[in-house]
């Protein structure tokens, strides 16, 4: 098998110091924002924030987020009462799941349109409309949060490092910082495709992603901020199913029955428990395995905060 480095197989593409991959190229933040108006809505049929979910599918997300707050829990204390900046919220289903905890949370994003569908009991906490001026508003007004959760957010951003820092400015002492962003240019993805078993780097997506992290980079560049990581954690390695030819999503209209049989089995690995099941992928992500990587971080003392 021929095996190919992500700069080989994407030329648009280009290792920077912290050791994972952006765009050679980016886009203008008026490109951006052009291609998101243009293609992202959030109040648009064609995504998927008008659809029903099934009752597994709601059980599959509020078990993540479970899974998610049992660590951050284990790193500030299971007192009642921390607050939470969940930036880009989307549906609310963090905020949902944090409210019952009882946090006190706070959610941004650019649209309220999710949230009041499927959670409309905590659309009072949402702050629609630019997130990054929500961002700058918040550290106006002194806001301050014990934990901020950035879920496939920052792959979106030109500058990752300059977000990291504005959160820092509304993190209390010590506050944790939970990311979770998609695991790119990893050894499946070049075997899968270095090996022709998929037609094309089905991972690249510019405008829309322009960073391709992989967790040491992730924990390089959170580092150089201040955020020191506490726990890693991969996620079902949906990406698996490309080694074989019946499964292959990427170039089969199968995609819906894979990402079925992985929610159902993620869904069933909670069952068995939630702590093992961190364990599981605690072990994933020190392989390099897993869709996504989540990344739980805690600030330092000077660490750098934006302006």
């Amino acid at each position: 098998m021929i095996c190919y480095s992500c700069d080989q197989m994407h030329p648009q593409l280009t290792k920077n110091r912290f050791g994972f991959h952006e765009l050679a190229n980016k886009p203008s933040l008026a490109e951006i924002k052009k291609w998101y108006e243009d293609n992202y809505y959030q109040d648009c049929p064609q995504t998927g924030y008008e659809k029903q979910y099934a009752d597994h599918e709601v059980a599959y997300f509020l078990n993540k987020i479970e899974q998610k707050a049992l660590i951050l829990e284990s790193i500030l204390g299971k007192e009642k009462g921390k607050r939470l900046l969940d930036v880009g919220c989307g549906e609310g289903w963090a905020l949902r799941v944090f409210h019952e905890r009882g946090w006190k949370v706070t959610g941004l994003d650019f649209s309220d349109f999710g949230c009041k569908k499927h959670n409309p009991s905590q659309a009072d906490a949402l702050r629609a409309g630019d997130i990054y001026q929500s961002i700058d508003n918040l550290a106006k007004e002194g806001a301050k949060f014990d934990c901020i959760w950035l879920d496939n957010v920052l792959e979106h951003v030109l500058d990752p490092g300059e977000l990291l820092a504005k959160c820092a400015r509304l993190a209390s002492d010590k506050a944790a910082l939970l990311i979770e962003v998609p695991n790119d240019c990893s050894l499946v993805q070049e075997q899968v495709f270095g090996g022709g078993m998929v037609s094309r780097p089905y991972w690249i997506a510019p405008p829309e992603h322009i960073s391709y992290f992989n967790r040491d980079g992730l924990l390089a560049l959170c580092r150089e901020i201040g955020w020191e990581s506490r726990c890693t954690l991969g996620d079902f390695p949906i990406d698996w199913f490309l080694f074989n030819p019946n499964t292959n999503y990427v170039d089969k209209p199968v995609g819906k029955s894979c990402r079925e049989a992985a929610v159902r089995l993620e869904n069933l690995f909670h069952e068995v428990s939630p702590e093992k099941t961190n364990r599981f992928f605690e072990a994933m992500a020190d392989i390099g395995m897993g869709r996504n990587i989540i990344g739980f971080f805690q600030l330092t003392t000077g660490a750098k905060r934006g302006v």
